[in-house]
């Protein structure tokens, strides 16, 4: 699944309006039973690979902050439960 979601999320970022098209994805994998952890590790596998001057960092930086929740998503949060970073460990 991971495989597939990067080269979804990938697909996403070539979109005209990537935050769209991310934002979207996101919400899509969600609707798939994505886990909040397992979606972070690809959005975040996928900003890892970015150079940082390109436009689709804030496109997936943006929607990382949905998908971590608590005050980062400005009520927006994708995920009841705010992700922590013990959490993220963890899982």
């Amino acid at each position: 699944m991971t495989a597939a979601a990067q080269e979804r999320l990938q697909a996403a970022l070539g979109q005209v309006n990537q935050a769209q098209a991310v934002l979207a994805l996101a919400h899509v994998l969600k609707a798939e039973s994505m886990g909040q952890v397992a979606m972070y590790r690809v959005f975040q596998q996928q900003l890892e690979l970015l150079d940082g001057d390109d436009p689709g960092c804030d496109a997936l930086a943006d929607t990382m902050d949905l998908i971590w929740g608590g005050g980062w998503a400005k009520g927006r949060a994708l995920f009841e439960q705010e992700l922590s970073t013990e959490r993220l460990a963890r899982e």
